[in-house]
């Protein structure tokens, strides 16, 4: 029996080494084939690049595809190349395309998606018309930390809820004109002015920027009969002359002709554009200024503006103040990240220009603001990082002597914005101008005109724009379906009346502002002169802010309007101990609801649906003395 114990055990010994000395050899095979197949894709995609790189975008695209025809493929290599494949294809705008291979990463890795990722991906099913699918794909991210904090996602949320972003109540107040005459399938996407005459920029390059900071083979064009007159003036001073490797984005030039700023694309590789894993990244834009020469009836050769700031890109210039002064954009470190923009002054003294200023978070924020542009007092922009209706909106803010009006924020109303991008915009008068969208999916980016209509606000009535109200009215002019509202009103935020009594106050602020305007100025006054200041022995001071916005940055900001009571008190000479708390945002979407002020079966499902006239009484902080 012992020796029949030990044959079997024997043999069991040496299945067990058998099987244990072929799982590697099967593994590495199986390594060795994943690795010989993505060696051959390899091959593949570096013969696509430089394809793309020639801008023979069929061929190289029908390549691309040709790599995933390998079975053997690594699932780390595969994800890789279908998520480069997508994002490819989204630079030109072939939504249709891109979706199987975002589809394909999302499977195999969707680690690898940045939220800029998962937004291209949302955009790409939402403007191809697969709502319903973005709508899912939007669940899978929108608990996630990342997505929540990122106001790109949170607006293409809000676009999701509104087919055709959001409608206004009776007379809107622009009217849209596409402007079919310069439109074409190609990309107009920027316009300009030079002495009263406008100008556009034009594309035809099928390679496509997603985030509008780029754009390859452009020309510039005359907008109307005028400037094509214009453009050939002074021995063809502007339009002719600018060399077409200059030629990729907004220019600038001072008001008596004399400099110019202009965008152009910096490539790193041989002059070529370079493919990588993560995209087209290798290349980055300029800003470039050239002098005009009247001697020579010329332009000199275009210098680079910022020298020694490689690695980051500068573009969309403007000149004003006298030319004394120029805005940008501009990812250069110290931001609030992607694209700031930034503001300098010339330095008469060092005939050169001083040090970049960033506008601060009243314009800037996590995302990306482009294209600054200012008419009389107001500085308008394009940002997909505030609150809108999704992609780039356009946005205005007051700004006198180089500052930012803090609180001045405005967001313009439906048609101006859309739930798509809408991202540059020049004004010829107080009433008329036109902007760039990408509004039509059949097309790449357009030139609209806008116009005010006049009875806007009331039958009969015309209110004509001036300062920063050229922009709107209110902060969101947002449609609420409240028959008590009468159509067509123009909606002008009117703050509650502070609650007053010898004891407690509550004090009201403008929208995202920790400063006391005029209004609760005097009612505080109104309130040290009644209280009795002797009967006080200690006073809490409890900040609040409304529901826009994330948690952390409302926490603070109702911080700071209650640190704003404690320093007015202080000057006034109560000497108590006084506590602030910021309570963060105070929510009153149940209590709207009920009260009736909203009516929408799916109240809760949009941020957009409390627009900020009716959150106002959440924007205060609440004095409550402790009495001796």
């Amino acid at each position: 029996m012992q020796k029949h114990y030990r044959k079997i055990s024997i043999s069991v010994v040496f299945v067990m080494l058998l099987m244990v000395s072929f799982i590697p050899e099967v593994q590495s095979q199986d390594e060795r084939m994943m690795a010989q197949g993505d060696s051959r894709a390899r091959g593949i995609e570096s013969k696509a690049d430089r394809r793309f790189a020639r801008q023979d975008f069929d061929k190289a695209m029908e390549i691309y595809e040709t790599a995933f025809k390998d079975n053997t493929l690594s699932p780390d290599y595969a994800a890789r190349l279908h998520l480069k494949t997508a994002r490819l294809y989204l630079t030109l705008l072939e939504y249709i395309s891109a979706i199987p291979h975002y589809d394909a990463t999302m499977a195999l890795d969707d680690n690898l998606f940045t939220t800029s990722d998962v937004c291209n991906y949302l955009d790409a099913l939402r403007f191809s018309g697969s709502k319903m699918k973005a709508i899912g794909i939007a669940r899978k991210y929108g608990y996630r930390d990342a997505y929540n904090a990122d106001r790109r996602f949170q607006n293409i949320l809000h676009a999701l809820n509104y087919e055709e972003g959001i409608l206004p109540i009776g007379t809107a107040e622009f009217t849209i004109y596409p402007q079919e005459e310069f439109n074409t399938v190609n990309s107009e996407f920027w316009i300009g002015e030079v002495q009263g005459d406008y100008f556009y920029a034009a594309s035809n390059s099928r390679f496509h920027d997603p985030h509008k900071k780029f754009y390859h083979r452009t020309q510039y064009l005359p907008l109307s009969a005028d400037a094509a007159s214009a453009s050939g003036k002074g021995d063809g001073f502007l339009l002719n002359r600018i060399p077409q490797a200059m030629q990729n984005g907004a220019f600038t030039v001072s008001g008596d002709l004399s400099n110019m700023v202009i965008t152009g694309v910096q490539y790193e590789k041989g002059g070529s554009i370079s493919i990588t894993e993560e995209g087209i990244n290798e290349y980055h834009t300029k800003l470039y200024t050239s002098k005009y020469n009247n001697r020579r009836k010329g332009w000199s050769s275009f210098s680079e503006l910022f020298s020694g700031r490689e690695g980051y890109s500068f573009s969309h210039p403007f000149l004003f103040n006298d030319d004394q002064s120029l805005l940008f954009a501009s990812d250069m470190p110290g931001g609030f990240g992607g694209y700031d923009i930034y503001v300098m002054h010339w330095n008469e003294e060092k005939n050169d220009w001083g040090l970049p200023v960033n506008l601060g978070s009243y314009v800037n924020t996590a995302g990306d603001e482009i294209t600054p542009y200012i008419f009389e007092n107001t500085l308008i922009f394009a940002s997909n990082g505030h609150i809108g209706f999704g992609g780039y909106d356009l946005y205005g803010v007051e700004y006198i002597y180089d500052k930012v009006t803090v609180g001045s924020l405005m967001h313009y109303s439906y048609p101006v914005n859309t739930a798509f991008n809408d991202f540059n915009m020049i004004c010829i008068d107080r009433n008329t101008g036109y902007i760039i969208s990408d509004r039509n999916p059949d097309y790449k980016d357009n030139i609209y005109y806008f116009e005010r209509n006049l009875h806007f606000g009331g039958l009969g009535v015309t209110y004509s724009l001036s300062g920063n109200q050229m922009i709107f009215n209110n902060m969101l002019t947002l449609p609420v379906d409240n028959e008590e509202i009468t159509a067509a009103t123009p909606r002008v935020e009117e703050l509650p009346e502070s609650t007053l009594s010898e004891l407690a106050l509550s004090l009201y602020f403008d929208f995202d502002s920790y400063l006391l305007n005029k209004r609760a100025l005097d009612e505080f006054n109104a309130w040290m002169a009644r209280v009795d200041t002797g009967r006080i022995e200690s006073l809490l001071l409890e900040g609040y802010a409304d529901e826009f916005g994330e948690e952390e940055y409302n926490i603070a900001l109702s911080k700071k309007r209650a640190d704003t009571v404690a320093s007015h008190l202080s000057a006034a000479g109560i000497q108590v101990d006084i506590e602030t708390v910021g309570k963060g945002m105070e929510p009153m979407l149940e209590s709207l609801k009920e009260e009736g002020q909203v009516f929408d079966n799916n109240f809760q499902s949009n941020v957009l649906k409390k627009p900020v006239w009716l959150t106002k009484e959440a924007r205060r902080v609440d004095i409550i003395a402790t009495i001796k």
